[in-house]
């Protein structure tokens, strides 16, 4: 027998016993076998045996492993209906009976608060998410608390707090509980350190941030208060302000907040203002397309110039937008930042992947179930087979949501299967364009009135019976006042034959009985009115043509009161006239304007070959600039404008309905409506052929939607066209001017102004005492 089947025979016997020997062990391992699952309930029943079972994940027949008991606990606690939970094992030769003991949480009965003062129990229960009838969380309980007291320390409150009080009935399983409330004074903020401050005064930074010391109009502004948001607010504030002045490094470390008594606090903001960057090398990596120089020129932070992050974020955009306009889409700009501490400089080196050039497939449109795709496609600056131009894209987009049709506007470039091209996907959100508004109001010049008016801004006219999806704008408005009555139909279609071309058509019958200061006459006006209007190359720049035909009727005459020449304009004149204006409109606001300028030339003739009863040409100019005033919200706004008219023809003078005339809200606010200019014997005013008003108002915020004005206006009225000959005025004056005061308030309703002028160089026929202006709207009519 050789060596090699002696040794493998005595290794067979080895296995065999190594086998037999492990046999045993490996059954006295196998797992236990789950027999059975019951439930037990203490305590408040809160759930019912078959939703305690939906929760347990270990079943009979199951191998008995702890990992899954563990999950099933957690999985119990995670209810939120449980205090305690505990699972027995009972054990038996055939396997185990597993015993799910839990412990329900008492029903919270009621919830009351004591010590609140400031704020009832229905306000301060809407913070609450634990509710009557729901199981006890005392989790839940803890964070109402904390939710209370920073709703108090949110209104300056700063001290108050609040802590939960349960009480458990254990046999009934009931809870009550009650959020004890120690209100605090508000806390007024003494004053504002700013601890490291160095480069940057510390006036200076208490204007960056809304945490302010408490001032003579606290009580007006609501500032002087320490509020927590307005504190998180700050921080961000300061820490933006730092780095757009190139302090990359600012490290706002702290913000403390010292008690100097019981209802004063001093805040410290604790920073480090680190050093100033600026930037040092601008390089350009990858790129083909452009040239470095063309690439450079893009940029807008050059060596040398403070480094901020905005600036960057900047040229990052105008990088994109170069390769964006050319349709380079796809194509990468990332900026590789490189501080240079010692020299206090930032290298910036911008890292191009140019990729392939896009271009536009197809244009899909979705979400517009009410908007015709038309009135969509025609405001695209791009079409399909063009360069996917970005820019033209961002235009567009720009123009979309100018439509004030959508509540949302989305373009995007979608993959097509056609390597290089994509489509452009538009996708919109439409919302309700149309409104009905019926109310009431008063001004100074047309006293009570009342007004029902229906508005749809993207309306049809061929589309019944919802006339809606077409583009076109359409407005009925009914006022009825005690001195005015006024009915008009106005109709837009912005795209007159298919081109950036507006027709307008005004339908109106007005009755003004406030336009004679003493009362001798009323003005009535029922006319049709047609206007072309159009963008001169640049949005900026509006052109429009008008053509008007109106029946004007100088009516209600008082004979015995009335001078010869107010008899003289009684009856009715058909006038019949064309319109021409320019206007340059770089405002960032139509209503509320903060930076920008408008400048309007406009021009009228009536009569002549156009027919009609009346002969005369008018040219006016008007125009407002606003720019930033001392500080941040500030606004200065200077306006102008002047013009005369002048008869024609046979006319022997140019009716009093279209002459010009000064004074009220929307002009010299130091006089009544109409009071500045020539009069008649009677001392009734006429009007004048040549007139000229300024301007200058400064308005400063004082709370949200409420600002503070300061205004000075100066002007006059003169009697001949051309003529600025004070002798026409019989006033005696060149001019009259007033200073004032006012407030203006941007209500949900609309905006609104109040006036109080006080005339300065006041003719013969105005005094010196001041005047209440009142009415609607920011800005005054152009």
């Amino acid at each position: 027998m050789s060596l090699t089947r002696i040794l493998n025979r005595w290794a067979l016997c080895l296995l065999a016993v190594l086998l037999l020997w492990g046999a045993p062990s490996a059954l006295a391992q196998a797992p236990l076998k789950v027999r059975a699952v019951q439930v037990k309930y203490y305590g408040p029943e809160t759930a019912s045996e078959g939703m305690i079972r939906s929760h347990i994940r270990v079943k009979a027949g199951d191998p008995l492993m702890q990992v899954n008991i563990d999950e099933d606990i957690r999985t119990l606690y995670g209810t939120g209906l449980f205090r305690q939970i505990h699972v027995e094992q009972a054990n038996f030769p055939d396997g185990v009976d597993l015993i799910y003991n839990v412990v329900g949480k008492p029903r919270l009965t009621t919830i009351k608060f004591e010590g609140n003062k400031k704020y009832s129990e229905a306000r301060l229960k809407k913070k609450l998410t634990s509710k009557e009838g729901e199981p006890l969380d005392e989790r839940k309980l803890f964070t109402d608390a904390q939710e209370i007291q920073k709703f108090y320390q949110k209104a300056g409150y700063h001290l108050t707090t609040v802590r939960y009080v349960p009480a458990i009935d254990e046999q009934a399983g009931r809870g009550i509980v009650t959020f004890e409330v120690k209100e605090s004074p508000k806390v007024k903020i003494e004053r504002v350190e700013f601890e490291g401050a160095q480069a940057v005064p510390e006036s200076k930074l208490k204007k960056v941030v809304k945490t302010r010391k408490r001032g003579f109009f606290s009580w007006l502004t609501g500032k002087g208060r320490l509020k927590d948001d307005v504190l998180e607010d700050d921080r961000e504030k300061l820490a933006d302000f730092y780095k757009e002045k190139g302090y990359i490094d600012f490290d706002l470390k702290d913000v403390k907040v010292d008690s100097t008594g019981p209802k004063s606090v001093v805040v410290r903001f604790i920073f480090s203002e680190g050093r100033q960057y600026k930037v040092g090398e601008v390089g350009f990596k990858g790129n083909a397309l452009y040239t470095t120089n063309e690439l450079a020129a893009a940029v807008k932070m050059n060596v040398g110039e403070t480094f901020t992050p905005k600036g960057l974020t900047k040229d990052l955009e105008a990088l994109r937008d170069k390769y964006g306009e050319k349709g380079y889409i796809d194509a990468q700009v990332i900026p590789v930042k490189t501080p240079n501490i010692e020299k206090g400089t930032m290298d910036v080196a911008y890292e191009i992947e140019e990729r392939d050039k896009s271009y536009i497939e197809k244009i899909e449109i979705k979400g517009n179930t009410k908007t015709k795709d038309k009135v969509i496609r025609r405001e695209l600056a791009v079409a399909p087979g063009e360069p996917f131009d970005m820019v033209r894209v961002k235009l567009s987009q720009k123009r979309l949501e100018g439509l004030n049709y959508f509540e949302k506007v989305d373009l995007r470039p979608d993959p097509t299967d056609v390597p290089n091209r994509k489509n452009l996907t538009v996708a919109v959100d439409e919302k309700n364009t149309g409104h009905f508004t019926i109310g009431a109001g008063f001004s100074s010049i047309d006293s009570i009135l009342g007004f029902v008016e229906v508005t749809q801004g993207n309306f049809d006219l061929f589309k019944p019976p919802r006339f809606e999806g077409g583009g076109q704008k359409m407005r009925i408005r009914a006022t009825v006042g005690a001195l005015r009555q006024d009915y008009i139909i106005s109709f837009i279609e912005p795209w007159f034959l298919e081109r950036k071309l507006a027709l307008g058509v005004d339908l109106y019958h007005r009755e003004l009985n406030y336009v004679s200061v003493n009362e001798l006459y009323d003005e009535r006006r029922t006319g049709v009115r047609l206007s072309l209007t159009r963008a001169l190359g640049r949005d900026d720049l509006i052109g429009s043509v008008s053509y008007t035909i109106e029946n004007v009727g100088v009516i209600n005459v008082d004979q015995n009161n009335a001078s010869q020449i107010i008899k003289d304009e009684a009856g009715n004149r058909i006038v019949s006239k064309v319109g021409a204006s320019i206007a340059h409109d770089t405002r960032n606001h139509n209503l509320q304007p903060t930076a920008g300028h408008r400048v309007e030339l406009f021009s009228e003739v009536a009569g002549g070959p156009l027919m009609g009863d009346t002969d005369y040409y008018k040219i006016e100019l008007r125009g407002a600039q606003y720019i930033r005033g001392f500080w941040e919200g500030h606004v200065v706004e200077f306006s102008a404008r002047g013009g005369s008219v002048e008869r024609f023809g046979d006319s022997t003078r140019v009716p009093i309905f279209d002459r010009f005339f000064l004074g009220g809200l929307y002009s010299l606010r130091g006089y009544d409506y109409r009071e500045v200019g020539p009069r008649d014997n009677t001392g009734e005013p006429i009007g004048g052929e040549t007139y000229w008003f300024g301007s200058v108002e400064y308005t400063i915020p004082i709370v949200e939607r409420i600002r503070f004005a300061l205004f000075y206006d100066i002007g006059q009225v003169y009697g001949s066209s051309w003529s600025f000959n004070s002798d026409s005025t019989k006033g005696e004056k060149f001019y009259n001017d007033n200073w004032g005061v006012g407030i203006r308030l941007n209500l949900p309703i609309g905006p609104m102004r109040f006036d109080f002028g006080v005339p300065i160089n006041a003719d013969k026929y105005n005094d010196s005492s001041g005047k209440f202006q009142f009415g609607v709207g920011y800005t005054r009519d152009f």
